[in-house]
């Protein structure tokens, strides 16, 4: 529609129909709009916002201003998400006047936003608790002198309005239940505010133009919601918020972030309530918190219960810290304990999906592909309910093409492949676990194990198994020979190693995978992946056992979660290449290097039991050490051990040369540590005619 607007203010048919076309979006803008509006600044409603200078006024707009109601025109969904499963404690968020809120018009954020291009329209948006469903009414003046109305229900909504609507009036009702009553919000219990009758006071909002961004937290169940707290910023901010749930202590929030230029910026707020508005442009955002007068707060096991402290595998207290690749829409942070002992309880984080296209791999390789990412609050709930594989989250390098050929996908394992040496048993010696028959045997210990949790008390028999060994009970009981009472063990073992350090994220092991100490490598001919243990390449991670564990969990994991292929190939193979090993062996730190070789061995053998077909130990320095070496390793896993003297020789003949590396007789080139990852996979791991079959088929 091409139509001026004075053609249609002369004309009542066509000013109807531009009516319709402001209802319509594209590109997150509005198709048509009569008149240019300049952005205004909006008033604040808490008096936490210094507005920079250089706002212009409206512009008169004589069109008809309809609001955008959030999801249904953005095809967006928000959504509150509880990152951890304690309690939550009644009443509402606490307020005090010594929260550190204020922007300083020379701040780092208020020059930041300044330089932020203006927006057309503002948003609205309710964000609620679980406890019930609310919905948000908006009631404005269009640019045309009427009054119009529009209301969103949900946990998370919102409605964009024009910036040119004016006596903008926002109310909250609760489906089912009553309406959202006011409190008073200066005072840390948050009484309800009462009429002169005694009766409460319906929560309304009332602004004279229409604010930029204005975020409302409902909490409350259906009989008695109300607003805990209200957050005005720009719509280019986001909001990083911690809040004290006792008063036993100020605590600090500490903000690092890169702006838009590069340069690395810090905020640090102390209060009671502390509210940062961070540039939604940032990146790379590390938050971290202390307590004012008192420690460092450090960090616990917010999915259990009773929020025990967590200690690293060199027994010491991390301290709590976030990282975020890119700035988060808004995050709430709540802070419990006292000055020596505090902690963040919870953490709630909104999250915006968005839905996007699905590509299809060609050529039988994963090129284009973008595989789907596990997200962090997946990981973050109680330990019965963690996912069984995966953990490793905010991936930021690609994966390589060829992670997961066409070749493996369409493999048919046979007895060879199924069972130890082709031996079919009714229990013991099996290599593949899912997807395949189970025997009568293992289907019956199976159900001994659900029996002995249940006369334990952990674990109620009729149910499924804890979801962290849902896929991994038959596995764990054949490595602890069909021991119930073993197995049951090597479950806290599991809990204890794996489960307590996931979610771990790409950037907190990234240094440690450019060394190369660990990596993966191609497959061999039966589409296992190869994994490349290279201790020369220890280096500092031999005296730091926690970062060691938490790197070849991150390996490990990335090979169960996109690597595997449940029901044909389920295990990996190993070379441990000990060339130069004495190099990094200092007599200073033998039992720092002891201690983390026995937490990896741990590791491989109990947390990640079964995997392993065939372990090849390579550039072996002495016979001495060898028979060492053979002399700790059980009976039942000798034969799945060699030292071979002519490497080369032995590695071809399980993997093809173009997926070994030249210094093992491959033809692949040799890795530097810092090409080690993103983790080397390449085509045709069963040899070219079966790459040409699957190609063909």
């Amino acid at each position: 529609l091409k139509i001026k607007p004075q053609a249609a203010a002369r004309r009542p048919e066509i000013s109807a129909r531009l009516d319709m076309v402001l209802c319509c979006r594209a590109s997150d803008k509005l198709v048509h709009q009569p008149t240019a509006v300049a952005a205004k600044t909006a008033p604040t409603l808490l008096g936490h916002r210094n507005a920079p200078a250089g706002g212009g006024e409206k512009g008169a707009d004589d069109g008809g201003d309809v609001p955008l109601p959030g999801p249904s025109a953005r095809s967006l969904v928000s959504s509150m998400v509880a990152t951890s499963t304690a309690s939550r404690p009644r009443g509402a968020l606490p307020r005090n006047s010594v929260s550190a809120q204020s922007v300083a018009p020379g701040s780092v954020v208020a020059s930041v936003c300044a330089s932020a291009p203006a927006v057309s329209e503002g948003v609205l948006e309710m964000t609620c608790d679980m406890l019930c469903v609310r919905t948000m009414s908006v009631s404005y003046v269009d640019g045309r002198g009427r009054r119009r109305e529009a209301s969103q229900t949900g946990y998370s909504v919102k409605i964009f309005l024009p910036l040119s609507v004016s006596d903008v009036e926002v109310m909250f009702s609760v489906v089912g239940g009553s309406a959202v009553c006011k409190v008073d919000r200066k005072q840390p219990r948050m009484p309800w505010v009462k009429e002169a009758l005694g009766k409460n006071v319906p929560e309304k909002f009332v602004y004279a133009t229409c604010p930029e961004h204005v975020q409302y937290f409902v909490r409350g169940p259906s009989l008695a919601s109300f607003v805990a707290e209200v957050d005005e910023r720009r719509r280019s901010e986001s909001l990083l918020e911690l809040v004290s749930r006792d008063v036993t202590c100020i605590r600090s929030m500490q903000v690092c972030y890169t702006d838009e230029r590069g340069d690395r910026r810090r905020w640090t707020g102390a209060g009671l309530d502390v509210r940062c508005h961070l540039p939604s442009a940032a990146r790379d955002v590390e938050v971290t918190f202390a307590a004012v007068g008192g420690r460092g707060v450090y960090k616990v096991d917010r999915r259990d219960p009773e929020v025990p402290w967590i200690q690293d595998a060199n027994g010491q207290r991390p301290l709590e810290a976030f990282f975020y690749a890119q700035c988060p829409s808004c995050v709430h942070y709540e802070a419990r304990g006292p000055a020596w002992g505090s902690y963040i309880s919870q953490v709630y984080e909104q999250h915006a999906r968005e839905c996007s296209d699905t590509f299809v791999p060609a050529e039988g390789s994963c090129r284009g592909l973008r595989f789907l990412e596990d997200r962090r609050e997946l990981f973050e709930v109680a330990p019965s309910l963690v996912p069984p594989v995966g953990g490793i989250v905010d991936l930021m390098e690609d994966h390589s093409p060829y992670l997961l050929p066409v070749e493996v996908l369409l493999f048919e394992p046979t007895d060879k492949e199924i069972f130890y040496r082709g031996q079919r048993r009714e229990r013991g010696g099996r290599q593949i676990f899912l997807n395949t028959p189970l025997t009568q045997q293992e289907s019956a210990v199976l159900g001994e194990l659900r029996q002995h949790l249940a006369r334990r008390g952990s674990w109620v028999e009729a149910e499924a198994l804890p979801r962290y060994m849902e896929t991994h009970a038959l596995r764990m009981l054949q490595a602890c020979k069909f021991s119930v009472a073993r197995a049951a063990e090597m479950m806290k073992t599991v809990v204890a190693e794996r489960v307590r350090r996931l979610p771990i994220a790409e950037r907190d092991v990234l240094e440690d995978l450019h060394t190369g100490f660990i990596y993966w490598h191609g497959r061999d001919r039966k589409g296992r992946p190869c994994l490349v243990i290279r201790l020369e390449r220890l280096g500092q991670l031999g005296r730091d056992k926690e970062r060691a564990v938490r790197v070849v969990i991150f390996t490990l994991e990335y090979a169960l979660r996109y690597a595997m292929a449940p029901g044909r190939v389920e295990n990996w193979a190993v070379i441990i290449d000990l060339q130069n090993v004495f190099s990094v062996i200092s007599p200073l730190h033998v039992g720092s290097m002891i201690s983390t070789a026995s937490a990896i061995g741990t590791t491989l053998e109990r947390v990640y039991c079964g995997r392993m077909v065939w372990i090849k130990i390579v550039n072996m320095p002495s016979s001495v050490l060898a028979k060492a070496i053979n002399g700790v390793i059980p009976a039942e896993k000798k034969d799945k051990v060699s030292f071979p003297q002519d490497a080369a020789f032995e590695l071809l003949q399980f993997i093809e040369p173009h997926q070994l590396e030249a210094r093992y007789g491959g033809t692949a080139p040799d890795l530097l540590p810092g090409e080690t990852y993103p983790f080397k996979f390449f085509p045709s791991p069963f040899g070219p005619a079966a790459g040409a079959a699957a190609a063909a088929g």
